[in-house]
């Protein structure tokens, strides 16, 4: 999608008398599209269509939410490139995603009105696009278009071009190690808790379950026996810990809030991830293997020579 930037423009007309705003002019359309992708600056491009056919005619615009105007047929006042042109607000939007990393007050203008009232100057200096982007090739066809002068005035960013950008950050490394690390050493003691009860309670579960099946237990039986006995531990662990997990993130959220960085914003909740899952299901296979392996090898044994204790 082609797009023409102008930072330079004020609009007149306001609830302060005149403000400083960039205007976005772009085609309705793909300006949506581009919008609804990026998840910032959603509208419908219906309600940019008409106007705009002389000076006197008002352009239909979106307003940016921070210049206060409600929608409908009030005309303001637009000075741009040394042209004044009437505008009026047919909508109002959280921000543009044509310009992600800058604030302020914004306008959007349909790009045929506004090219038939500034053909001189409503060219396009901007390109979008989305999906997969090779910022690479795209600055191999851009010096090959235009002279090499022309071609350094542009820039290419893509999204990932961005992403890497942040993670060179050398805190971003730091902040990085410490949670892998603190993962790494939550993970290896609740291990070595798991471990150590197992060979603790080992011998005296397998001369448990000896005794019950020279009693008529059956195998399966004696597997209920073992979930029974580590469901009440398991079951205040995932009731206890669940809710604080859930209660940590609602808490810290806020705090760490990624919608300024990203450019939209981010929804914020608390989805099941497959491997808590897992690990816990893991957990019990452990379990219940070792429980069933040192049962057999015990057995014999303890039906020979009893109890002694």
């Amino acid at each position: 999608m082609a797009a023409w930037t102008e930072e330079d423009a004020f609009l007149f007309g306001v609830d302060r008398g005149s403000r400083q705003v960039t205007v976005v002019v772009a085609d309705p359309a793909a300006y949506a599209e581009l919008a609804r992708t990026a998840g910032r600056g959603r509208f419908d491009p219906a309600v940019l269509a008409g106007g705009g056919g002389s000076l006197d005619d008002p352009v239909p615009a979106l307003f940016s939410g921070d210049l206060g105007a409600e929608p409908g047929d009030r005309p303001f006042r637009l000075r741009i490139r040394g042209e004044d042109l009437q505008v009026r607000a047919a909508g109002v939007v959280d921000g543009t995603p044509a310009l992600p990393d800058r604030g302020g007050a914004t306008l959007v203008l349909p790009a045929r009105p506004m090219t038939s009232l500034l053909p001189k100057s409503a060219l396009p200096n901007r390109w979008f696009a989305t999906g997969s982007v090779d910022a690479d090739r795209l600055e191999e066809l851009l010096r090959a278009a235009l002279p090499a002068a022309a071609a350094e005035k542009y820039q290419v960013r893509t999204s990932a071009t961005v992403v890497a950008n942040l993670a060179t950050d050398p805190l971003q490394h730091a902040v990085q190690r410490l949670f892998w690390a603190s993962v790494a050493g939550a993970a290896g003691f609740a291990l070595l808790a798991v471990l150590l009860t197992l060979v603790r309670a080992a011998p005296e579960r397998a001369a448990l379950l000896a005794r019950l099946r020279t009693m008529g237990l059956r195998p399966r039986q004696g597997v209920a026996l073992i979930l029974t006995e580590a469901l009440p531990q398991t079951l205040v662990a995932a009731f206890g810990g669940a809710p604080a997990a859930a209660a940590a993130v609602a808490l810290l959220g806020p705090a760490v809030d990624l919608s300024a960085l990203v450019g939209a914003p981010v929804a914020a909740g608390v989805d099941l991830a497959a491997r808590p899952v897992l690990t816990q299901a893991l957990v019990v296979a452990v379990v219940l293997a070792e429980a069933a392996i040192s049962g057999r090898r015990q057995i014999t044994t303890e039906l020979r020579a009893g109890d002694e204790r």
